[in-house]
């Protein structure tokens, strides 16, 4: 069954050119800090003689909170159009059910951000004073995001019109960060509300002393969110 969700998502992927393109984001997102932000860097020192290397981090983790968001966007539209097919009533009378459907189609998003995430963590050297453990525990975090959106189309949106205004409108949970980065203390905490501000707070820290409470903040949150929609999702579902 992995196998031939996995053959099926590709084929889907490819018969929609701004979907598979949404999938590439995580390569994008990569290209644009590793090659374009150091270019960025000398153009507005040379011309303004403004270092905006001590925003790298914030910017690399900014981009990082996008990827889950892209994903999870993908996997909708793909369980939106499975079941306006009507795949997910007839799957739910085979041995697999309707139960063992929803945990494949929960659970690829979610490792597919979770890789994507620690490689771009790694690859862009994120990783600051964090150690291993710690950085799959927030990455763990970040990457649930994409489950967080994947449900949320799946319990509200009608269609897929329909789930594209609503993905655009998930975006308010990056703005979190965008506020805590943007805005003076203590006026940066309006951003609060969002689980990427505390898992960018926790990727961000200077020493580990913080982390623990940053990421326990933002696992609290997340969980109340996943349990609300997977609540609404589960009765739309059955």
């Amino acid at each position: 069954m992995n196998l031939r969700a996995i053959s099926y998502d590709i084929k889907f992927l490819r018969g929609d050119p701004m979907l598979f393109l949404s999938m590439m984001v995580p390569l994008i997102l990569w290209a644009l800090m590793h090659f374009f932000f150091p270019v960025l860097e000398k153009v507005i020192m040379g011309q303004w003689n403004v270092d905006i290397s001590p925003y790298y981090n914030q910017a690399g983790t900014f981009f990082l909170m996008v990827i889950p968001m892209m994903i999870g966007m993908v996997y909708g539209f793909i369980l939106l159009d499975e079941r306006d097919a009507g795949i997910i009533t007839a799957i739910s009378v085979t041995p697999t059910g309707k139960k063992g459907y929803l945990m494949i189609r929960m659970g690829m998003p979610t490792a597919l951000s979770l890789i994507f995430i620690i490689l771009y963590l790694y690859l862009l050297q994120l990783t600051g004073v964090l150690g291993v453990f710690q950085l799959i525990i927030i990455s763990i975090l970040v990457s649930s995001q994409s489950l967080v959106l994947l449900l949320v189309l799946g319990a509200i949106a009608h269609n897929k019109v329909m789930g594209m205004a609503i993905s655009k409108g998930f975006g308010i949970l990056l703005m979190g960060p965008l506020l805590d980065y943007g805005l003076p203390a203590p006026f940066n905490w309006f951003g609060a509300y969002s689980p990427l501000f505390w898992a960018s707070s926790s990727l961000l820290v200077e020493s580990t002393e913080h982390f623990w409470i940053y990421a326990s903040l933002a696992f609290i949150l997340d969980l109340l969110f996943i349990w609300f929609i997977f609540r609404k999702f589960n009765g739309r579902s059955v």
